[in-house]
């Protein structure tokens, strides 16, 4: 079977035709007309090779004196300009930097209260909910002590508990009961004084 040849789209170049990629770099917008302005001169062949490699080294801070290396007043004005530039740029970052620093600091010591406060406030929970079970169970005891059982526990002939108020204490079958004075009638050999 013959192989086709593709005859649609975009033929790719041959490997030895193909330009290799090109680099590019992010400059900062603060600078950006400088870097234009030094492009623009680079085209019009104002600024050699050579000229470009020594500002990129005084940039770098490799040199000090600028006025010396350059002949060109241009380029000097260029170069201070660019590290004029640089200078506020640095001491922008820098400020930036110290309200971070203050801002994390600020941060963390929010989160440590805003921690304490809820610390506090799940021990407050657990006392509050102690001090109603507490409350609870004291009203339970208050209210068995404020109505004591003062009907006699005598059943009557027709098998109904009787409702008369309980003076005396009486042994029944080992179980201490409270009766009425009738009732003490029956129980009583076996009344506890």
């Amino acid at each position: 079977m013959a192989e086709k040849t593709e005859k649609r789209g975009r033929k790719p170049l041959p490997a030895d035709k193909k330009k290799p990629p090109q680099e590019t770099l992010k400059i900062n917008d603060f600078i950006l007309p400088f870097v234009k302005k030094l492009k623009g001169n680079l085209k019009n062949k104002l600024v050699t090779e050579n000229t470009l490699s020594q500002l990129f080294d005084v940039l770098d801070g490799k040199y000090d004196q600028q006025s010396s290396m350059f002949k060109s007043p241009e380029t000097v004005k260029i170069v201070n300009e660019l590290q004029e530039k640089i200078r506020v740029l640095e001491a922008e970052k820098q400020i930036i930097k110290d309200k971070l620093i203050k801002n994390k600091d600020i941060r963390l010591n929010l989160v440590q209260e805003r921690d304490n406060w809820h610390l506090n406030a799940v021990q407050t929970k657990n006392e509050l909910e102690n001090l109603k079970s507490s409350y609870r169970l004291l009203k339970n005891n208050y209210s068995e002590l404020l109505n004591p059982e003062h009907v006699c526990m005598a059943i009557k002939a027709n098998g109904e508990r009787c409702s008369k108020k309980a003076k005396l204490d009486v042994n029944q079958n080992g179980i201490m009961i409270r009766v009425c004075l009738l009732h003490a009638k029956r129980f009583e050999d076996h009344v506890v004084k």
